[in-house]
């Protein structure tokens, strides 16, 4: 499981085997995650998913596995949960997590398996702050992990005039102010970079800190309707 307050890095090549080759790395330097759709959610299912996708990779194990929604209609998740604590038992897995869940669904799965995830992956930037979901994951031991950190280009974050304005008082850039104030809060923020000069602006965000000020005028741009896609986790069905 990643450290609280880190940024992941991502290599894509045609096997996740072929990229830590590539990268020059062992093994055990690199955290590999991968998630289980929604249409795998019944305990078979999820198992043999897991298994096809570690062989398709190239890989022996899993550092991170993921429940990608919790499609509460099909009311699955559950199912789906056990499936990766014992895939975590035979060897596949090192450490399991889930996206998008709300309070209610990790309360199911604490209740039913005794067992939390180690992260939450959830839409969260400055337009959807996600302020009391990260609280509550946090008082669970979860780590709260960031997708759509930077927002998406419909919505504008990075042009922002009170992001604008901090990056200019700091002498950075707008992607690393909105990333260094998602750090400070204790996330794990994955920002998508496509070139290595966007993946090292990523990285350039600990040599300076926002002020208390500075972090609420942040989170003052939270909108009740600032989710990227409607995508609401209480009602959406993935497949």
């Amino acid at each position: 499981m990643p450290a609280t307050g880190c940024l992941i890095r991502r290599i894509t090549t045609k096997t996740k085997a072929q990229a830590v080759k590539k990268a020059g790395l062992a093994r055990e330097e690199v955290l590999i995650t991968s998630k289980l759709p929604g249409r795998y959610h019944t305990y078979s299912k999820a198992v043999v998913a897991v298994q096809e996708s570690l062989f398709r990779a190239g890989l022996d194990y899993y550092d991170l596995y993921l429940i990608h929604w919790p499609n509460p209609r099909v009311n699955l998740y559950v199912e789906a949960w056990q499936a990766l604590i014992d895939a975590r038992k035979w060897g596949l897995i090192r450490s399991i997590g889930v996206c998008n869940f709300l309070p209610e669904h990790i309360e199911r799965l604490e209740k039913e398996t005794d067992v939390l995830p180690s992260i939450n992956q959830i839409e969260l930037h400055p337009y959807f702050s996600q302020k009391a979901m990260s609280a509550w994951n946090h008082s669970k031991g979860i780590v709260t992990e960031a997708w759509s950190p930077l927002g998406r280009k419909k919505n504008d974050i990075l042009l922002n005039p009170v992001i604008i304005e901090l990056a200019s008082a700091h002498g950075k850039s707008p992607v690393q102010i909105v990333l260094r104030w998602e750090l400070q809060q204790g996330i794990v923020p994955i920002p998508k970079a496509s070139t290595l000069v966007r993946q090292k602006e990523n990285l350039d965000i600990f040599d300076f800190v926002l002020s208390e000020s500075e972090m609420d005028a942040m989170f003052a741009l939270d909108k009740p309707d600032g989710r990227v896609s409607g995508l609401d986790p209480a009602v959406y069905e993935e497949f």
